[in-house]
């Protein structure tokens, strides 16, 4: 899980960057830390410029407005970044011009959970910093995370669902959990 320095590094380096997957965490804590941000420069703001009878009139005297400026292109590649996590192009940031509705369907997209697989925008947030760990073919976690799915994979498990192991298998399994428990437990 993503905390708030984090996100707000991972949004900064990015600022430019619409290709790829930004998950919830980031995005909602960029939000948080930008609000705090933001929250600073229109208080300070106020007890700048406010204070004086005659506040001016040029925007770029104001700190608030210097900061929504400078963080406006890292907003915008966020949101794309995360409709891209859904599943969603980054068109979809276009349902905001829609009166009423768009705002309220926006705010449901950017609360979606993020595609559990790979999608067309690339890999799964979650799996890129995974730990490497072999599968029986000897290919390592990330490497399984990449590849496409097959949906019909899920029908062959259920063929075989009803097959009885042999005994070389059940002694295969028997060694194996053995092996982890004495590399797990017992080494602690």
């Amino acid at each position: 899980m993503m905390g708030p320095i984090a996100a707000a590094e991972s949004v900064v380096f990015k600022s430019f960057q619409t290709r790829g997957r930004a998950t919830r965490a980031e995005y909602w804590w960029w939000g948080l830390v930008q609000f705090c941000a933001l929250t600073a420069c229109v208080w300070l703001d106020f007890t700048r410029h406010f204070a004086t009878q005659t506040p001016p009139l040029n925007p770029i005297e104001y700190a608030s407005f210097v900061f929504a400026m400078v963080t406006l292109p890292a907003n915008f590649c966020v949101t794309i970044r995360r409709l891209h996590d859904s599943g969603r192009s980054g068109f979809w940031y276009l349902i905001t011009l829609v009166p009423l509705i768009g705002g309220i369907w926006f705010l449901i997209l950017m609360l979606l959970p993020s595609e559990r697989d790979d999608n067309i925008y690339g890999p799964a947030p979650y799996l890129r910093h995974a730990p490497a760990f072999s599968d029986e073919d000897g290919t390592t976690m990330p490497q399984i995370a990449r590849k496409r799915r097959d949906p019909m994979q899920a029908y062959a498990i259920l063929d075989r669902l009803h097959d009885e192991p042999d005994e070389a298998a059940i002694a295969a399994r028997k060694e194996e959990i053995r092996d982890y428990y004495r590399s797990r437990v017992l080494q602690s």
